[in-house]
């Protein structure tokens, strides 16, 4: 199953991460390792959460936050949250940015591009 095709879909609410959410947030990280190697990324960290996660991505010493929110509840498709650090541990970031999960390769780029032009 690709990750669009969980789009829409209704996850199991429980106490523990299930079955179902672990193999979409394998499916998560695998696609999201696809897009930062298009977009010229490492993925620096992926962690996994209760029905969310979070992953840092870097490149050229600077570093991207992404937060993908609570699958049961959120449209997390449509509504990934994505900003810039001003390095890997850096939990406060830059000013909140969203995309859509397909574009979170294309959204680091543009960061990346901007927070170049803030050293230069």
């Amino acid at each position: 199953m690709t990750i669009k095709q969980y789009k829409g879909y209704a996850f199991e609410s429980s106490c523990d991460r299930t079955p179902e959410y672990a193999e979409f947030e394998k499916q998560c990280k695998k696609e999201l390792k696809a897009q930062c190697k298009k977009a010229g990324f490492n993925l620096h960290s992926f962690r996994p959460n209760h029905f969310e996660w979070s992953a840092v991505l870097e490149k050229d010493g600077k570093f991207i936050y992404v937060r993908l929110s609570d699958v049961r509840y959120w449209d997390w498709y449509n509504d990934v949250l994505i900003r810039t650090m001003a390095h890997a541990e850096d939990w406060h970031g830059g000013s909140n940015n969203r995309c859509s999960f397909n574009e979170i390769g294309d959204t680091a780029l543009r960061l990346h591009q901007w927070q170049m032009r803030q050293v230069a």
